[in-house]
């Protein structure tokens, strides 16, 4: 999955201030703490298969002929494009022909009987969506500046240092809210 514009910030710098008692006038740490905040966001988001923030997303498959597909993420607002790879060429096929199903917690395609008849078996699919809450969960917001915090505190720079570390109670937040797709292909 390929992000196609900026992915907004789940929390930005002067609330985290506010959740640890950080002067907010104190800017001197500003730079670094977005960089936190960036890569515990970044951390999250992937420990959860859940995007925070609304953007456009690029996912490319394999076709094979099955009649529904699950995204590998939640929640998904609506598919804009979908495309397969005709040898070197993508070629854009009909969104009329496709419902998205469930979107906020299971979002899968469903589509149409025939719709795959134009489309060589095991061709490179590409799905153009927008994903991403339109309110950042209270408790993975927390997770984010959990871990922030604990990488402000020890000193780590996201930027050199490894963005694994993170705590136990980070670890269960994002847990209770990881997606995790039933299956990929189904026949209706």
């Amino acid at each position: 999955m390929k992000a196609l514009d900026t992915i907004t910030a789940a929390v930005v710098v002067a609330d985290f201030k506010r959740s640890r008692h950080i002067e907010t006038d104190e800017t001197a740490d500003d730079a670094l703490l977005e960089g936190l905040l960036a890569a515990a966001q970044a951390v999250v988001e992937t420990g959860t298969n859940r995007p925070l923030t609304a953007r456009s997303v690029e996912i490319t498959f394999r076709a094979v002929g099955g009649l529904r597909w699950w995204f590998p993420c939640a929640p998904v607002d609506a598919v804009t494009k979908i495309e397969w790879q005709d040898g070197s060429t993508w070629v854009e096929l009909p969104l009329a022909d496709v419902a998205l199903e469930q979107g906020d917690d299971e979002p899968q395609l469903v589509f149409a009987s025939g719709f795959w008849s134009s489309v060589s078996d095991g061709a490179a699919v590409r799905v153009t969506a927008e994903v991403g809450a339109d309110e950042v969960p209270q408790p993975l917001r927390e997770a984010i500046i959990l871990i922030a915090g604990d990488w402000y505190e020890a000193g780590i720079n996201p930027d050199k240092d490894k963005r694994e570390m993170v705590s136990f109670g980070s670890r269960i937040l994002m847990r209770q809210s990881r997606y995790s797709r039933p299956v990929e292909w189904a026949a209706a």
